[in-house]
């Protein structure tokens, strides 16, 4: 998939070398968590790539605008990075994405300009956004405003919300079911497992000395982290390129350790990986979240937490096993 970078310059003057094409049809949106509903948006954009001979393309934003407006502290995380977020995009057969650097004076562009300036020069044929997509300067600009700044040349499609459990599928509501450990569900509406990546770092050895030796995460990214507890987690072994070496079952702690450490100290991220016996540290990791099994505690023992520790081994081996025979 080809990566165009644009900023408010292009707006002012050229395109980037090769960023136009011989007609595009362009999904629009921040697409934070690439879930169902964003899925949608991006899999009529392609529809309508292959009926008219045209390039399945995707508009996106990074940082969030409501990070650089100061809207939000909660957007300061995300479900999906931009390289996760591009990743997804070529799975569903993308094969142009734009990515415009958010900023103050970005913020600036009015709807207008943003149309006649880098829309229409881009040689958009095409447009697919969201039920409740806006753009420009204050947000001003809407599906509407793309039809009437268009000059006649840019079809647009409005796509209504995708419903699951009577309720809309939206990034929000997926942060707030890993808030609440609830990743099953957040599985759901993302349409895969809840994932997050990172390289392995030096921890205490603690785990190995308990005959269950961890690999501790480092987050390469600002990921929503979900609530501390134990996790059922899948793990990928990662090339630095990002490419699957190796996959493994495993459990995930999230949490601060209330047994060994005092109150206060830094989260951390804990896997165990079943069946592997080798070096992690410095390698990447893919976490895949599938089902929380327990809130986090403190332990008056070492043999308590060495019990509940085999305890929670077991009953994610018996969750797979499940899933193997579904």
């Amino acid at each position: 998939m080809e990566r165009y970078d644009l900023t408010v310059d292009n707006v002012r003057g050229e395109l980037p070398e090769g960023a136009r094409k011989q007609g595009l049809s362009l999904a629009i949106g921040f697409f934070d968590g690439v879930h169902l509903g964003h899925r949608e948006v991006i899999r009529q954009a392609v529809a309508l790539a292959r009926e008219q001979g045209i390039v399945p393309a995707v508009m996106t934003f990074d940082p969030h605008p409501k990070v650089v407006l100061g809207h939000g502290s909660q957007y300061h995380t995300v479900l999906t990075p931009l390289a996760d977020k591009l990743f997804l995009f070529a799975e569903l057969g993308v094969e142009a994405a734009y990515i415009i650097r958010f900023d103050r004076e970005f913020s600036e562009v009015t709807a207008e300009q943003f149309i006649r300036t880098l829309i229409v020069p881009l040689g958009v044929k095409s447009i697919t956004v969201g039920f409740d997509f806006s753009f420009g300067h204050r947000g001003q600009g809407t599906a509407d405003t793309l039809k009437q700044h268009g000059d006649g040349q840019i079809d647009v499609q409005v796509v209504s919300p995708v419903y699951l459990d009577d309720a809309k599928v939206s990034s929000t509501r997926i942060r707030e079911r890993l808030e609440e450990g609830e990743c099953d569900s957040a599985s759901e509406l993302l349409g895969r497992p809840y994932a997050l990546k990172g390289r392995v770092v030096h921890g205490d050895a603690r785990g190995r000395l308990l005959g269950y030796p961890t690999a501790n995460l480092e987050p390469e990214q600002p990921y929503v982290i979900p609530r501390s507890g134990v996790y059922v987690i899948g793990i990928d072994i990662l090339s630095d390129s990002g490419e699957i070496e190796a996959s493994y079952n495993g459990v995930l702690n999230v949490g601060y350790r209330p047994t060994f450490d005092a109150p206060g100290g830094a989260l951390k991220l804990e896997a165990h990986l079943f069946d592997f016996d080798g070096d992690l540290y410095g390698r990447r990791l893919a976490l895949r979240l599938h089902t929380f099994l327990r809130a986090e505690k403190k332990f008056e023992s070492i043999d308590q937490l060495v019990g509940q520790i085999s305890s929670d081994a077991e009953r994610a081996k018996e969750i797979f096993a499940v899933k193997i025979r579904d």
